[in-house]
């Protein structure tokens, strides 16, 4: 708790400040912030000069108030963070409609991209917040995927990133109004929470170090990771390891692609409880295909990638023989451990530290490179987690088909497969609400249930933007299987390994 006089500091340091015009609103709305020679009106978007001041007495209202033209909240029509202004965000469409596929909510009705089409299991960045909000501070995006089929599909709830929220003390910009810690009591700011962290890569650690945000004497440190769509799917399991939870010191290992939302809870030596959230962007190179599944202690699940320009059966050369087939990338010939049959389809081997992370690092490092493809996470070695098989640098304009095969075990499966495109999550196929729900026959080397997830269709460029040392992945196209001669619906056969 501050003591009184430093809080009388603080306030007198506020007075001052809003004299002065600076970034927080002045208490009369009078400085020249804009330099047009009026005076600015609080609050007022710079984007939007015809926009009405948003008055600082400001007091929450019913969110079902606040959006005439809106459903009812899930919540029974509490407003929370920037839903209770009133009233809302000057760049709000009141009664208009949402502009599709921009990820934002347009009309502030508390949903995203509402009434726009997409293709089932597509996936796309998404807002929480205002429009105006979007990117500004701390505000990053979240992700939202296409649910249902065939004609019906719309885009599911945003989820993930970081939505304007109640100003605090850390040096960000929470509300995402522009102004940092525009706070009266901010004048000393002890916590330096990040807005935005460096990418990383699977398989290397990731070390953060807390003493940057909070250099102060403290009592305990704790820090929780949110994971991707398997981690969801998985949990308590989780895809990646932390060593560091209850220190200063977090090291976090990655073995996906994807966004992880961290959250670090320092308890200072005075008992105050301060807390840092931020994003960080793990982002392998290339094509990486992820599965997962709900039943991992007592099925085995197997992922498959078929080389692009052939169409021969799965597992075997042909449907009537035992020979592996190399078109065919998956648990007999994609392993660090595999010496028949290898996959060559002309790529190039990637450095070590692209997979000697994995749970075959030690084999990988014996090899002394990467094969492309690659099978790097195997769920016969790791139970509970997913499977991995990646293409560093794919063919441009090469269309790589994805398949699930039950292997073994008993009872209906639910796999998720989800596509990474240069380390950016295009496409989840599998998830709930839109599950799978016939996949329930298992027979190894070829037999049982066999789900043609997708076609992926590679856009490659010729120079290393990112800078992660490999060739762009520019783009990738997602083209959904569905059984012959029908438009939606999963494509799932029994003991038929045909392409």
């Amino acid at each position: 708790m501050r003591r009184p006089l430093l809080r009388l500091a603080c306030s007198l340091a506020a007075l001052a400040t809003l004299a002065l015009g600076a970034c927080g609103p002045s208490a009369s709305g009078d400085d020249d912030d804009d330099g047009d020679g009026g005076p600015t009106p609080i609050d007022a978007d710079p984007t939007r000069p015809d926009a009405p001041p948003t008055p600082i007495d400001a007091t929450p209202v019913d969110a079902v108030t606040a959006y005439p033209d809106a459903e009812p909240f899930a919540d029974g029509g509490a407003c929370t963070d920037w839903q209770c202004e009133n009233p809302l965000p000057t760049n709000c469409d009141i009664g208009g409609e949402d502009i599709c596929d921009n990820g934002a909510d347009d009309d502030c009705d508390g949903d995203v991209d509402e009434g726009c089409g997409c293709q089932a299991g597509a996936v796309q960045s998404c807002f929480r917040g205002p429009p105006g909000s979007r990117g500004v501070g701390a505000c990053q995006d979240g992700q939202q995927t296409c649910q249902g089929s065939g004609e019906f599909t719309f885009w599911g709830p945003c989820t993930g990133g970081i939505a304007p929220n109640e100003e605090s003390c850390d040096t960000l910009d929470n509300d995402c109004d522009g102004c940092v810690d525009d706070n009266p009591e901010c004048c000393v700011v002890e916590l330096a929470c990040p807005s935005s962290m460096p990418d990383g890569q699977p398989f290397q650690p990731y070390v953060i170090d807390g003493t940057m945000f909070y250099s102060g004497a403290t009592t305990s440190w704790s820090w929780t990771v949110v994971g991707g769509p398997c981690d969801v799917l998985l949990a308590p399991s989780t895809s990646y390891t932390l060593a560091g939870q209850n220190t200063s010191q977090l090291t976090f290992t990655p073995t996906l692609s994807g966004d992880y939302t961290i959250t670090v809870t320092i308890v200072t030596a005075d008992g105050q409880t301060l807390t840092c959230t931020f994003i960080v962007h793990i982002g392998g190179p290339g094509l990486r295909v992820e599965l997962c599944w709900d039943r991992t202690g007592a099925t085995d699940i197997d992922l498959h990638v078929h080389r692009p320009g052939t169409t021969t059966p799965w597992f075997t050369t042909q449907l009537n023989n035992s020979t592996v087939n190399p078109d065919d990338c998956y648990y007999r010939n994609c392993k660090a451990g595999s010496t028949s049959q290898l996959p060559n389809w002309g790529y190039a081997n990637s450095p070590l530290a692209q997979c000697s992370g994995g749970p075959e690092g030690a084999q990988w490092t014996l090899l002394g490179y990467c094969r492309n493809p690659r099978l790097d996470l195997d769920n016969i070695i790791t139970v509970g987690k997913p499977e991995n098989i990646n293409i560093d640098v794919p063919a441009n304009n090469a269309t790589y088909r994805t398949m699930v095969h039950y292997y073994s075990g008993t009872g209906a499966v639910h796999p998720l497969v989800n596509i990474y495109c240069n380390g950016t999550l295009l496409g989840t196929y599998g998830q709930a609400p839109d599950t799978l729900t016939n996949f329930t026959t298992s027979g190894s080397f070829g037999g049982g249930n066999m789900w043609r997830v997708v076609d992926v269709t590679t856009q490659v460029g010729t120079t290393d933007g990112d800078g992660d040392g490999f060739v762009d992945t520019t783009g990738c196209t997602l083209t959904p299987l569905h059984p012959p001669g029908m438009t939606s619906g999963y494509w799932v056969t029994n003991n038929d390994r045909s392409y």
